[in-house]
Order: structure tokens, then C-alpha cells, then sequence
């Protein structure tokens, strides 16, 4: 059944409108008609099951035959990543959409190679807020992650003890395996960040530390930097969410 990201839900004649954009793809690609049965997600926990009443390439109309609220499920993680070259961030959204984080921040730290320019940053996450959404929409996950403004990693270390848990993954002589640390630990609100190619500097582990920031070893190998964000997020799934 197909599924599509709506912003407005009318409950009081228990109908839903699908933007232009997904309307004309519906209608144009999908080659949807009334009658048809299909899903809405409001990336807020909501899934609305229904029927076209109607549709065009300008608007659709669902009529909602079902719904079901989930709530969220602990622990709310907010992943913090440095952004890599080319198109990498890409797959870390749509990667940490699909585990399930509640926030993805794009971080630049001191060894980040790509600074987008401050006129091109609000494309930026309005491009990957879109990459989200399609991953929820995908994997028909009721949550949809906000994509934060960009930060440098120092606002962002400085709240590390703002958070029940923080992890910071990085190469480092004074490290913990991660699994050690969550079968000691246990939280509801989880801080991840996630170093450069070049790895965080030891200025910038050292000032994570200050602020209650635990530092973490992913294992022997030098994984790449969306590779560390996907497996930090399979393996806070695996012990606490599953």
C-alpha cells in the first residue's frame, strides 16, 4: 500500500490532503484513482488508513477509514554528525531515519573538510528534511526526525550534560567499548556525535568530556564516518529498543 507525508489532516470530516507535489506523483507515476487504498504519515506518530476520494495532479483527497497514534519509544536519541564529502550526509539521514532517531544535527568541527556557505545551509537542510521524509515513508516509520541548523561542535559539546547519556565515538588512547557502556548505563535521552574522516581532535574530545560526555570505541577497524553513525544507532536499537 502506498504511503504519503501529509502536513493537513482534517479530523472533523475525517479527511486528509496530500500536497501538490506528492498528489501529482500519486497521480502521474503512481497512476492512483479513486477507491484506491493508501496510508498517510504525519512524521508525528500518526498513520491514517484510507480511500482516495478523489485526486488530481494539483491536490488528493484521503478519506480516512483508520487511524492509529504510536507513541515514541525511548530512549529519544539526537544524533550529531560531522558532515562528510559529497553526498555522504545524505545517507546518514536517511540511515539514522530509519533507526529511528528523534534529531539529526549537522555539525562542522575543526577537521571538517566541507563548510557549507551560510546562503546555501538553509538549502541544505531543507533538502535533507525531504530525504527524512522519504525514509520514513519507506520504512513506514510513524516518526519523521527534525533536521537541526547546522552547528559548530562546540555548541553542541557544551550540552552534552543536558542529556541523560552522550557518546562520543573517536580514536582514542582512554576508551570504552560501547557495548560495556550500555550494559551499565540506561537513559531516555541520548546525545551521539560523530567525528570527521580525520576524527575529532583531542581538544574537541577533551571539552565533550568536560561536559559529561562518555568516549566510546567502535572497535578495531576506522570505520567511515556514516558507517560509525549507522552502527552507534544499530546498537542502541539492538539493547534498548528492541
Amino acid at each position: 500500500m502506498h504511503r504519503f507525508y501529509v502536513d493537513t489532516v482534517d479530523l472533523k470530516v475525517n479527511k486528509v490532503l496530500i500536497s501538490a507535489t506528492e498528489a501529482k506523483h500519486a497521480y502521474k507515476v503512481l497512476r492512483l484513482k479513486p477507491n484506491d487504498l493508501v496510508i498517510a504519515l504525519d512524521g508525528k506518530g500518526n498513520q491514517y488508513n484510507g480511500i482516495l476520494e478523489s485526486i488530481n495532479s494539483d491536490q488528493a483527497v484521503i478519506l480516512i477509514q483508520k487511524s492509529v497514534h504510536l507513541e515514541p519509544q525511548l530512549p529519544k536519541i539526537t544524533l550529531a554528525a560531522a558532515i562528510p564529502k559529497q553526498s555522504k550526509f545524505e545517507a546518514i539521514v536517511d540511515k539514522a531515519t530509519q533507526l529511528g532517531v528523534d534529531r539529526v544535527i549537522p555539525l562542522i568541527s575543526e577537521r571538517t573538510i566541507v563548510k557549507p556557505e551560510l546562503f546555501k545551509q538553509n538549502d541544505k537542510i531543507i533538502r535533507w528534511q525531504k530525504i527524512a521524509i522519504e525514509a520514513a515513508k519507506q520504512c513506514g516509520c510513524l516518526y519523521v526526525p527534525q533536521i537541526a541548523p547546522i552547528h559548530k561542535f562546540k555548541q553542541i559539546a557544551k550540552n552534552a550534560n543536558k542529556f541523560d547519556l552522550c557518546l562520543i565515538a573517536a580514536i582514542h588512547d582512554d576508551v570504552v567499548f560501547i557495548k560495556d557502556v550500555l550494559k551499565k548505563e540506561r537513559a531516555d535521552s541520548v546525545l551521539v556525535l560523530i567525528g570527521p574522516e580525520g576524527d575529532f581532535t583531542e581538544q574537541e574530545v577533551a571539552l565533550a568530556r568536560d561536559y559529561g560526555a562518555i568516549c566510546v570505541s567502535l572497535g578495531k577497524n576506522i570505520l567511515r564516518c556514516e558507517t560509525a553513525s549507522t552502527m552507534v544507532l544499530s546498537v542502541l536499537n539492538y539493547e534498548w529498543k528492541t
